[in-house]
């Protein structure tokens, strides 16, 4: 039986073909040896290996080879770990073990604890794979520690795994079931389907060792149909082999036979040496209990010849056997006991109770470690309890200076109430002796009041009239000045409605100016060639064209028509519509020209807002008057957006026959002779320049570079 191993990464991440063809011309595109570089080739790697191991080594070896300029380390721990980890795929397990020890000293000197977990995992995997099983133990506790500690669930989960096979190989199912069962529910929780289906395959091994091969094969059919929907071939490969070894347990050789051959299959593709060499053994028994010795001694000796170039100690003795069994039925008993001693010393060194004893010892350490972390975690807490309330007596003595200061205070404040209502009493003395002086002088001045009364009676009389008059001067001018206020009031209403009239003029225009862009884009011209390209396709019976057609007509029809609803439109929808129209059009010019379209990476399209269909005449003029009637093999437009000081810009370049040139009518008579979008385009860039109060639009074109094609350049303002 193959047991399914888990590879440990701290930043593995699978993906598909199109996005790795996508990070290639990425990586292209940055030659420069640097961490952005190396991060890239990591992602190739890892994305690579799920699907050729060979092809992904390169990539952590080109990342090795300019080390010394990566400034970030982690990234050149994480390619000695990947490389290591390719190896491992490759059956090269010195070098593995060499790749992954460099890993774990980086990680170490960086305090990186989840690297060195990772690479300790990794290492353990290597040993087990040998069948050193204490030194893999070892390495798999300590992983397990740091991975649990920093609530790293997937990766205790894998660990977990891993050390239930290590105890399923030295017979001890107890605690093989107990580590496996702890890890199926963690990776149910996180949803990893690959490495559900390796523990529910190693599930069925350790119901195998103990003779239950009916509940085996439940789980191991669990297992592959797991792997195979989710296009898994190495868990496929693995889960295939192991129902060959159930069913030859079952004696059901037929089945065996199936299944064998098959997972022989798989492995050559996947190129896995160690479980070729399963394969071959589960063949060679399925044979041997056929009676087709003849094969069956042929398969034997591959599988033995396998398990000797890989060092694995459990091809070897199962295949020793099987050909012991193989020479007793060829009736060669020399060559059968031979075979059979190989098998006794490969047993014997896989059973070996020094190795038992170690794995004891270390389960208890491990379980001694975990219950002094959770002490020492305990004895933390209560420390940091004790500093709580040292700090909670602290602020208590603060609060009670606070209250000493307040009743001080409080006293002062007492104090100086009692001087202020001293000082009122003063100040109320004072004040009843001004009132007697003021009353003596009240009756002195009381005969001279009455003899100035008759005066002041005349002076009344005159000052009624003043009033009187003043009052009626104040009316008129009040009157006066209300009026002026109503003039002012209506001729401010007049200049308002023909400020009103002027906007929606302009914006009748500017409606006017976007039915003219659409009528430019969706011209009939255009949708009558695109409805002649499509019947031409149904009549030549290319259905598929004729529909992939269809749907990109259809695309982009409906983009056009949300887009003109609104003034401006998020960058994202009008680059597609774009996008969809210079497809459309290469598709019913039957490919003669290229087209590409490339954003800065600076520019987030979802957030942009651009005015609908501005663009397209200009790709429109490019293809029709530019590249159809220059007749170019290498006919190419080229669409850019890129940034500006003020806003961004959009070149549409062209290598066709250029501004300048004339083309007669007979080179393509279903061209246009002339576009109206050039004018449509000059039309709305005025008036965006007329609402914006800031960065002005701008508009221009040109011939090319040497004088070859036609570059067009907007230049917009950003909108909000």
């Amino acid at each position: 039986m193959i047991p399914f191993f888990w590879m440990i990464s701290a930043d593995v991440i699978f993906g598909q073909n199109k996005i790795i063809d996508s990070l290639i011309q990425v990586a292209a595109r940055h030659p420069q040896q640097d961490d952005a570089r190396a991060l890239l080739l990591l992602d190739l790697c890892t994305r690579t290996l799920q699907y050729n191991a060979k092809q992904a080594l390169k990539y952590p070896e080109e990342v090795l080879t300019f080390e010394n300029k990566v400034k970030d380390k982690k990234l050149v721990s994480t390619a000695y770990r990947t490389k290591g980890v390719i190896h491992y795929h490759l059956a090269m397990y010195p070098e593995a073990l060499n790749a992954l020890n460099k890993a774990y000293n980086i990680d170490l000197g960086l305090k990186h604890e989840l690297g060195c977990a990772a690479a300790q995992a990794n290492l353990g995997l290597v040993y087990m794979t040998q069948s050193k099983f204490p030194e893999a133990l070892k390495y798999f506790l300590d992983a397990l520690k740091t991975f649990e500690k920093t609530n790293s669930d997937l990766q205790a989960a894998s660990v977990m795994g891993n050390i239930g096979v290590v105890y399923t190989e030295m017979g001890d199912y107890n605690a093989a079931r107990n580590y496996l069962q702890r890890s199926l529910p963690l990776l149910t929780k996180l949803k990893n389907y690959v490495a559900q289906s390796g523990v529910l395959a190693n599930i069925g091994i350790v119901n195998f060792k103990n003779k239950n091969i009916p509940e085996a094969i439940r789980y191991s059919r669990m297992s592959l149909n797991i792997a195979d929907s989710i296009g898994d071939s190495r868990s496929s490969a693995r889960e295939t082999g192991n129902l060959s070894a159930y069913f030859n347990e079952l004696k059901k050789h037929d089945l065996a036979l199936e299944y064998g051959l098959k997972a022989i299959d798989l492995n050559i593709k996947n190129n896995n040496k160690k479980s070729l060499g399963f394969n071959m053994q589960n063949v060679s028994a399925a044979y041997l209990g056929l009676g087709d010795y003849r094969k069956a001694k042929s398969y034997g000796l591959n599988a033995l010849q396998a398990g000797r170039e890989v060092n694995v100690t459990e091809i070897k003795r199962d295949a020793s056997l099987n050909l012991s069994e193989v020479y007793q039925a060829l009736k060669m008993p020399d060559s059968a006991l031979i075979y059979y001693k190989e098998h006794t010393m490969y047993a014997d060194s896989i059973s070996n109770d020094i190795k038992k004893n170690e794995i004891t010892r270390m389960g208890i350490q491990f379980d001694f470690d975990k219950k002094e972390f959770t002490y020492k975690q305990k004895e933390l807490l209560s420390e940091a309890q004790i500093r709580q309330q040292q700090l909670q007596l602290a602020l208590n003595e603060v609060e009670l200076q606070k209250e000493l200061q307040l009743k001080k205070l409080q006293a002062s404040e007492l104090q100086n109430e009692k001087l202020r209502s001293r000082e009122k009493e003063k100040q109320l003395f004072i004040a009843s002796e001004k009132e007697k002086l003021q009353a003596s002088r009240l009756k002195q001045l009381s005969q001279q009041q009455r003899l100035s009364r008759l005066e002041l009676n005349q002076f009344w009389l005159y000052a009624i009239l003043t009033i009187v008059i003043l009052v009626s001067v104040l009316v008129y001018l009040l009157n006066l000045y209300r009026i002026r206020q109503l003039k002012f009031k209506n001729t401010l209403q007049q200049h308002q409605a023909i400020q009103n009239e002027l906007e929606l003029k302009h914006q009748y225009q500017l409606s006017e100016s976007e039915l003219k862009a659409l009528r430019s884009q969706m011209n009939p011209h255009f949708i009558f060639n695109v409805l002649n390209s499509i019947e031409s396709y149904v009549i030549d019976n290319e259905k598929k064209k004729a529909s992939r057609l269809i749907q990109k007509f259809a695309s982009l029809s409906r983009l056009i028509l949300e887009n003109s609803t609104k003034s401006l439109t998020t960058g994202e929808k009008e680059w597609k519509a774009l996008m969809l129209y210079t497809e459309l059009e290469a598709m019913r010019s039957a490919d003669v020209f290229t087209y590409s379209f490339t954003v800065a990476d600076d520019i987030q399209l979802n957030t942009l807002l651009l005015p609908p269909m501005l663009i397209q005449p200009l790709i429109e003029n490019a293809i029709l008057h530019g590249l159809l009637p220059s007749a170019k093999a290498d006919a190419h437009v080229a669409v850019t957006m890129e940034r500006n000081d003020d806003g961004i810009c959009i070149t549409v370049a062209d290598n066709g026959v250029g501004i300048e040139n004339k083309v007669q009518k007979k080179h393509r008579i279903s061209i246009k002779e002339q576009s109206i979008g050039l004018a449509s385009i000059k039309e709305r860039i005025e008036m965006i320049n007329e609402q914006q109060g800031g960065n002005k639009a701008s508009f221009s074109i040109g011939p090319g570079i040497d004088q070859q094609g036609t570059v067009a350049r907007i230049c917009l303002p950003y909108f909000s």
